[in-house]
């Protein structure tokens, strides 16, 4: 090995200013880290973190006096956390595992507040090929081959190309002594498992495994990169008023599809495989589908609908320019004047349909979601009709309905969202002063 060689495939990719917080487990990985980190930038700019999780009493605490003393050594600020893991994972039903990972992460953000601080930690290619493999055994997709990435938002991994072996032989060149977690040899942990057992025998296969894991991760990474992108520009083109039409989806790539769905539900947590192929095939086929959190996907109408769960009704008063709506939505009036040069035309179409009558908006307006039986008599039309007959007219998604926005002015339904104006509220003057209504989307 050449430490020359090694050292050239160090990725600092750091903005210019700002902190970079490091976690500091006192292993060979963070100790190495935390060491060229310090030869790079300096110690003014790095803050060790340790976390000690008290699961392995005073090998732990020893572990956290030992970074302690390293970051004592080369003037580096040092914050050490103790949080009690094991009962943590306990109260919220997670695995040790997972519970601890999320558990140091925190206390890395708690102390990055500024837009330019940074996370530095010590995942090397040894831990990407156990990743890759882990996600493997739990039938993983793209994302899961594309392994741990060398950058997420203010998250840097730059060891991240370094074999175990390799930090071990840095370690050994800058004369870098550290600690061994004891429970990274206890089989119990699958990922233990994977590094003792399987990863062996994969290397006496091909004793470049970990490159070349490395370079397939590398690969996958930036074709997951690129279908991201086209799937967020297919729901940007497929963007209708009331979800995303059909027939663009449907024309796409299943790969872009999958893409863009996965893009879409994010917000409301993480996904299975399982769940992903449903929500694919509720697009392909039609039909609905519940995902987990109760989030309702809707393929009707050449609409395809995404709720989170049934609305509650409401019925608030339309209070001035500006209502804040129980479900997050924003209801806007503006008085607005008009001029549109037509003398006597009755003026109820699709540009001047959200127009209302001033003088008829005196009595207390109230804004409501739709109720059984409402009735409605939309302006120039002569009927008077169900609303539910009206929404299924209009092609408003079944599932968007019970969302519905209803202006209701002296116990009159005076406006309906999508619909328009009601017959004796809408404005038809040729010039004049008139209320314009729109509805803003919740920020969620």
């Amino acid at each position: 090995m050449k430490a020359e060689e090694i050292l050239g495939r160090v990725c600092f990719d750091f903005p210019e200013t700002g902190k970079i917080i490091i976690g500091l487990s006192g292993g060979a990985d963070s100790v190495l880290l935390t060491y060229l980190l310090w030869r790079k930038y300096g110690a003014a700019r790095l803050h060790g973190v340790h976390v000690n999780h008290q699961i392995r009493g005073a090998e732990a605490d020893a572990d956290e006096a030992f970074a302690a003393a390293f970051c004592g050594r080369l003037d580096i600020p040092f914050t050490a956390f103790r949080k009690n893991v094991p009962l943590l994972a306990q109260e919220s039903g997670e695995g040790l595992e997972a519970c601890a990972r999320r558990v140091r992460y925190d206390c890395f953000e708690s102390l990055a507040s500024a837009p330019d601080d940074c996370i530095a930690t010590a995942h090397n290619a040894d831990d990407n090929a156990e990743t890759v493999l882990l996600n493997l055994t739990r039938g993983m997709g793209p994302n899961g081959a594309s392994g741990i990435p060398a950058r997420r938002g203010r998250i840097r991994r730059p060891i991240l190309h370094l074999s175990r072996a390799e930090v071990e032989f840095l370690c050994k060149t800058f004369g870098l002594s550290y600690v061994t977690d004891s429970t990274n040899l206890e089989t119990v942990y699958t990922r233990n498992r994977l590094r003792h057992s399987v990863l062996p025998e994969l290397k006496e296969i091909n004793p470049q495994f970990t490159e070349a894991v490395t370079r397939f991760t590398e690969s996958m990474a930036l074709q997951n990169d690129f279908l991201r992108g086209e799937g967020r520009h297919l729901l940007e083109t497929a963007k209708c008023p009331h979800g995303y039409a059909l027939s663009a989806l449907r024309q796409a790539h299943r790969a872009v599809l999958r893409a863009a769905l996965e893009f879409l539900l994010a917000p409301f947590g993480r996904l299975s495989y399982e769940h992903l192929t449903a929500a694919e095939h509720c697009v392909l086929t039609g039909g609905s589908v519940t995902l987990p959190g109760g989030v309702q996907l809707s393929a009707k109408q050449d609409t395809l609908t995404v709720t989170s769960a049934v609305p509650e009704p409401f019925c608030v008063p339309a209070a001035g320019e500006k209502t804040v709506l129980p479900d997050g939505r924003t209801l806007l009036i503006s008085r607005k004047f008009i001029n549109c040069g037509l003398k006597g035309r009755n003026v109820h179409n699709l540009l001047f349909k959200n127009l209302l009558d001033c003088d008829r908006m005196m009595e207390n307006p109230v804004i409501r979601t739709r109720r059984a039986g409402d009735r409605f008599t939309p302006a120039g039309r002569g009927v008077t009709k169900p609303v539910k007959k009206l929404l299924n007219e209009m092609r408003i998604p079944a599932a968007y309905r019970s969302k519905t926005l209803l202006l209701e002015v002296g116990g009159q339904i005076a406006w309906i969202e999508g619909v328009g104006a009601a017959e004796g509220f809408a404005f038809r003057a040729a010039e004049g002063w008139a209320l314009e209504l729109s509805v803003q989307p919740s920020e969620s």
